[in-house]
């Protein structure tokens, strides 16, 4: 599955993300280019737990700045965001697959 965008609201703010898919569970999730951490999805498609950008650059291998604006802080341990985050990245792997 190639990269691709969702939009999300936080705080009455529409939010474009870039999703990388990595490997069949992991998913990158990218702000204007920066990285704010990974999701992971199980076989149903819901969020099971995501990691932080400053998490994933402690095991390295990152090609992404972090983005710790104020735009993204937090946004990647407000677990409804997750569950929203999930939910879009979900709806375009069905529709990737139909």
């Amino acid at each position: 599955m190639n990269a691709f965008n969702i939009l999300i609201s936080r705080n009455n703010r529409l939010i474009n993300l870039n999703i990388r898919p990595v490997g069949d569970i992991g998913f990158m999730v990218l702000f204007k280019g920066a990285l704010v951490g990974e999701l992971f999805l199980d076989e149903q498609g819901s969020a099971w737990g995501a990691i932080s950008a400053r998490e994933l650059f402690k095991y390295g291998n990152i090609d992404y700045p972090c983005d710790e604006s104020a735009d993204c802080r937090g946004l990647i341990f407000d677990k409804e965001l997750i569950s929203r985050i999930g939910r879009e990245i979900s709806n375009v792997r069905y529709l990737s697959n139909h």
